[in-house]
């Protein structure tokens, strides 16, 4: 991680503004001011992976000034039920880290854990974001890790990797939903429900 350390000397041939997961399903591109670190990008059907920092530490060059910090994401294969997970979800697969705080939008799930971050960044705070959004057929997962004591650990963090989720639903392409196969019999409205599907028996 020492590419995050002020003045890091690195080639610009190592960062990179955006980057096509799945043959263009999913298009990361970070927030201004972070890059992504083409060293550490991993494509494969089998998943995708990819890091991002801010684009000074990555290239060397002196631009647009931002909080240094790691944001994580992974994309696994599409698959017909793909899902944004819920807060509850992803406290699961953390557990037992202690949930500090959880936020959700129509865009991802964020949920903000006490411990664990500094396992990932050294010198980084133990606070950490971690968050869920579905696009495309494709589940992606999102991380956030800062430095000990960095307002990104704290709401800041939130903010940003909200802003992430909405960077990449945007640059990415309204995949049209699959229509039902031919033939298909849709489900029958179940009795003494109404127009919306909820229940109306009171009994």
């Amino acid at each position: 991680m020492s590419f995050l350390a002020s003045g890091s000397e690195a080639v610009t041939s190592d960062a990179a503004r955006k980057v096509e997961m799945y043959d263009g399903d999913v298009i990361v591109r970070g927030p201004n001011g972070y890059c992504i670190d083409k060293r550490t990008l991993r494509r494969g059907r089998d998943g995708g992976f990819v890091l991002l920092a801010s684009c000074e530490s990555l290239s060397g060059l002196r631009g647009h000034g931002v909080e240094p910090l790691l944001m994580t994401i992974s994309v696994l294969p599409d698959t017909p039920d793909a899902a944004r997970p819920s807060a509850a979800e992803i406290a699961a697969l953390m557990a037992p880290a202690e949930v500090i705080a959880t936020h959700e939008t129509r865009d991802v799930t964020l949920v903000h854990f006490a411990s664990g971050g500094d396992g990932i960044l050294e010198g980084g705070d133990a606070r950490h974001w971690r968050g869920g959004m579905a696009l495309n057929g494709h589940l992606i997962a999102l991380a956030l890790y800062a430095r000990k004591g960095s307002p990104m650990a704290g709401k800041d963090g939130r903010a940003l990797l909200t802003d992430l989720a909405r960077t990449i639903r945007r640059a990415s392409p309204a995949r049209p939903v699959a229509p039902p196969a031919a033939g298909a019999v849709p489900n029958p409205k179940p009795e003494g429900s109404d127009s919306s599907g909820m229940s109306t028996d009171s009994g």
